[in-house]
């Protein structure tokens, strides 16, 4: 469902539109979407309350905007199979329905009329923690990609750290160990003290599905035993993917 909206019509490209529900969706299956003149924003917590995902688009990522103020619900998983049945190149439109309160999804011959969900029944998250991390690690995304792959046979929990102008990611599981490594020159920017934290490789494997990633650089910050933060910007900077992961602390 829809609360306090009256008006919402846009169109975008398909393949910007589906990047943007897989940021959400590789932590939640559900978000309320705050939808305002210059664009939209959504905040979610995953079940166990270990990571947040933020997202915020700019009117600027469509092709056209328009919409007034409040809120709507969505079911991510279904929004996203949906968009996926566009072909290369499509443009989809979306309008808020105001007769029935569903939302209309037209692409390649297709059109969908969509059930909303009831914001009020969708969790609500805390505000965003702000965080002083002392390291900073700007690289390319894949190379994030590549690492967390590279873990995710070994072990349950990885450590991701800075030591010695070198970004690592570590992992040690009951037979084996593996380590992967940038320099602070293989890196795009390196900034900050030593860090080490421990997290679920669950959640960074999900985070890291994201396509959006695949073709941006992003950003990483960390401290000792503190949270991460992962950003990125993509569509021409347009819009903006933010994860917060809680960390793991090990015992002494």
């Amino acid at each position: 469902m829809r609360e306090g909206l009256e008006m919402f019509k846009a169109s975008i490209r398909a393949e910007l539109l589906r990047d943007a529900l897989e940021v959400m969706n590789t932590l939640v299956d559900e978000a309320v979407i705050q939808v305002g003149e210059g664009g939209l924003h959504s905040k979610a917590v995953e079940p166990a309350n270990a990571a947040m995902v933020v997202l915020d688009m700019e009117a600027g990522a469509f092709e056209a905007y328009e919409a007034d103020g409040g809120e709507l619900g969505i079911d991510l998983s279904r929004l996203l199979k949906a968009v996926s049945m566009a072909q290369k190149g499509d443009i989809t439109m979306l309008e808020l329905e105001q007769d029935t309160h569903k939302l209309r999804l037209e692409l390649s011959g297709i059109t969908y009329h969509l059930s909303l969900l009831d914001p009020s029944t969708i969790r609500r998250v805390p505000r965003v923690p702000q965080l002083e991390l002392p390291a900073r690690i700007i690289m390319q995304g894949v190379d994030f990609q590549r690492a967390i792959r590279a873990a995710s046979d070994v072990g349950s929990y990885l450590a991701l750290g800075v030591e010695n102008e070198e970004f690592y990611v570590e992992v040690e599981g009951d037979t084996e160990k593996m380590r992967f490594t940038l320099t602070k020159d293989e890196l795009i920017d390196l900034k900050g003290s030593n860090a080490r934290s421990l997290f679920s490789l669950e959640y960074l494997r999900d985070i890291s599905k994201s396509r959006a990633m695949s073709n941006s650089d992003i950003l990483i910050e960390i401290g000792i035993d503190y949270p991460m933060r992962l950003s990125f910007d993509f569509a021409d900077g347009t819009c903006k993917a933010t994860y917060i992961v809680a960390p793991r602390v090990e015992s002494a």
